[in-house]
């Protein structure tokens, strides 16, 4: 179903400070409260207002220093423990190419309570955008991810938080660039779609990992090819995919949703536009925010399972894409970074419907990776930075 015709976003509650003119010699004193927020309340001085130059509100929070990794990182995966600790796998160094670039074979461990990083056991091949998922057992999945030259694995490996080693599995059946993935509430994993390598193809089909048996099997394939998209588990256990395509075009804005019960994949609608290197956000209430996306795209949008139908969410102030996305405590969306975004940061509020600004990061990010912690705050590893591919990591407090 097409998306529905855009709506306005409902401005906050705006209260103005008393104000004093001089005006002819005479002090006039003008004191001026706002009326309710709502969009025929808001004036045209209010809508030309510039957020880029606003003061972030204190309500915002701020970003503070999380030390060092011991490896500078883009294109890794993260995983929140749970005992509280972040484990980071995986990703490219320095360089563009050639000796100056390496991917990554080391992991990492961040503990939230010492604010310190270690090192545990190394994985067998080094992963750029591994899947990384956590399994019931509290062991860790790592699986498919490319090497230096893009070329994907089928290999798949376990990591074992007590003894900080990884042990091989069953391995894919397709090797799989550029795809996506998602944890299913029964303990499974799906991987799904992506670039076949050899024949260089874009793939509809998806595998599921089951870690009872350690091994993939296939399962119903989309309706289409797709590369670059996402995946998202949804509140009742579906998944919804949704974009994708070649990073040089066309882009899709078709999405779907795949019932791994029944295994069978359903229509989720269309997006107001095509999108690839975006983000979906699942929201406390169940919904989906969408944002940017390759082509400085702003647009944001939100599908609703119980409608399945897309709504606006207004647009961000900056074009974003290879930014993050992260659901707080609280239930807004921060999303940090971008390519071209520098370190600016925005918040969305599903309440409102709106936009804010948000602090700016220490660093410009972008390919970096945001991780909810348990005490709420959220954890910023690596990603390009102004100048060169980043091992400093940051957090932010609300």
């Amino acid at each position: 179903m097409p998306p529905s015709s855009s709506t306005e976003r409902s401005p906050r509650l705006v209260t103005r400070k008393s104000v004093t003119l001089v005006l002819t010699g005479l002090a006039i004193i003008l004191a001026c409260t706002s009326p309710a927020s709502s969009p025929a309340a808001t004036t045209p001085q209010a809508a030309e207002h510039d957020r880029s130059k606003a003061t972030p509100p204190a309500s915002s929070g701020s970003f503070v220093p999380a030390g060092t990794m011991v490896h500078d990182r883009q294109f890794h995966s993260t995983l929140l423990l749970p005992d509280g600790r972040v484990l980071v796998v995986g990703g490219r160094g320095k360089g563009a190419g050639g000796e100056w670039a390496i991917v990554h074979t080391t992991v990492e461990l961040f503990d939230p309570t010492t604010g310190g990083w270690s090192q545990s056991g190394d994985i067998s091949q080094g992963r750029r955008a591994p899947v990384l998922a956590l399994l019931p057992d509290g062991q860790v999945l790592a699986a498919d991810g490319t090497d230096l030259n893009l070329e994907p694995f089928k290999s798949a490996e376990i990591w074992d938080p007590q003894a900080g080693t990884w042990t091989p599995t069953g391995q894919l059946n397709v090797a799989r660039e550029e795809a996506a993935w998602a944890a299913l509430a029964d303990g499974r994993v799906i991987v799904i779609g992506g670039l076949d390598f050899k024949e260089f193809q874009r793939l509809a089909s998806i595998e599921i990992y089951d870690p009872s048996t350690g091994e993939w099997s296939e399962g119903a394939a989309m309706s289409v090819s797709r590369t670059l998209h996402t995946a998202t588990t949804l509140s009742d256990g579906r998944v919804l995919v949704l974009g994708g395509g070649k990073l040089d075009g066309p882009h899709l804005a078709s999405a779907e949703v795949y019932d791994p019960v029944s295994d069978v994949w359903s229509d989720a609608g269309t997006m107001s536009v095509a999108r690839v290197l975006h983000t979906a956000t699942l929201l406390t209430d169940g919904r989906v925010l969408v944002v940017g996306g390759k082509g400085k795209k702003t647009s944001a949008e939100i599908w609703d399972p119980d409608s399945n139908m897309w709504v606006s969410a207004g647009d961000t102030e900056i074009p974003r894409s290879e930014h993050t996305a992260t659901l707080l405590s609280d239930g807004r969306v921060l999303v940090t970074g971008g390519l071209g975004a520098k370190a600016s940061t925005e918040l969305y509020d599903p309440d409102s419907n709106s936009w804010s600004s948000g602090p700016d990061m220490l660093e410009w990010r972008y390919r970096h990776v945001a991780t909810l912690l348990q005490d709420g705050r959220v954890l910023i590893t690596g990603g390009n930075g102004e100048d060169e591919v980043l091992a400093e990591a940051e957090l932010f407090v609300p």
